[in-house]
């Protein structure tokens, strides 16, 4: 692309991320988002809007979606390769979130957030491996399966412990939703693909190509999770530097894999099972992540 070109998808991004950041911010103190906090435990209105600007933009621009991931090409695998960094992110999450409350670090501190993103490189070198090892599947059905057992495991648990509960679901449900397939339509699909169109993937990391887009996408992802402790309306005005290195790490590692697989399927799962889980989990024994 031309200098111009490239000026005008970063201003592009800039205002798109600008416009989800401000109605993000504004939404916080309204009735509504906070009914569906407190009654769903997160927010479907905020989620849908942050996720319709940039899916809005595409829309408009009649721009071919499958040059955003979104697509279902070889799905098989691509679900495979999914469920495996689903395995991989025990890593960081175990280890490294684990860790760091066993050595009494905050999470929202740096050095908390750099523990956790320390165990994220290693996530990231053993996903790196596991994605030059992958094979074809021809069949997906058993990881549709294990899938959707992952997702029901907490519900189920949650009823045989009777702690089911309206949040619960909801908690995995939005998880594997928007937490997941959505804030990855955003980051690496739509920021990270724009990226490429404008400066390419003239490097690679053992044997996966990538750019500014990847890079870029994952310090913006990172970014936006420092706001994770920014809410004017309940006294918080702190922003989470530690939480932004770490979730910056974790952006790494979807990139790598959307730019492996070309689609925003594994790198969907990859992201939303484990928070599902981890987080509908974390709703049933009261736990603190």
């Amino acid at each position: 692309m031309t200098t111009k070109a490239k000026v005008v998808t970063i201003v592009e991004i800039l205002l798109i991320y600008a416009m989800m950041q401000a109605v993000s911010i504004a939404l916080q103190p309204t009735g509504i988002d906070r009914w569906q906090r407190e009654n769903l435990g997160w927010s479907y209105t905020g989620m849908f809007i942050f996720v319709g600007i940039p899916a809005l933009l595409i829309w408009l621009t009649r721009r071919d979606w499958a040059e955003y991931g979104v697509s279902l090409a070889d799905w098989q695998t691509n679900l495979d390769i999914g469920i495996k960094a689903y395995l991989v992110r025990i890593i960081p999450y175990v280890f490294g979130v684990g860790g760091a409350m066993w050595l009494m670090l905050d999470r929202n501190e740096l050095s908390g957030g750099a523990f956790v993103a320390l165990m994220e490189a290693v996530g990231l070198a053993v996903m790196l491996w596991v994605l030059n090892c992958r094979k074809p599947m021809k069949s997906g059905r058993g990881n549709v399966i294990v899938t959707i057992l992952l997702l029901l495991f907490p519900i189920l648990l949650a009823l045989a412990m009777n702690k089911l509960s309206l949040v619960v679901i909801s908690t995995a449900a939005w998880q594997f939703v928007f937490s997941g397939f959505g804030e990855e339509f955003v980051w690496r699909g739509y920021v990270q693909s724009r990226l490429n169109q404008a400066f390419g993937r003239p490097m690679r990391m053992f044997g996966v190509p990538f750019g500014w887009g990847l890079i870029i996408a994952s310090l913006l992802f990172g970014f936006l999770h420092a706001f994770n402790t920014y809410d004017p309306t309940a006294g918080f005005a702190s922003l989470s530097w530690g939480s932004a290195l770490a979730s910056a790490g974790a952006g790494l590692m979807f990139g790598v894999i959307r730019e492996k697989t070309g689609t925003l399927l594994a790198p969907g799962i990859a992201h939303g099972l484990p928070d599902a889980v981890g987080e509908a989990l974390a709703k049933i024994f009261g736990w603190a992540l």
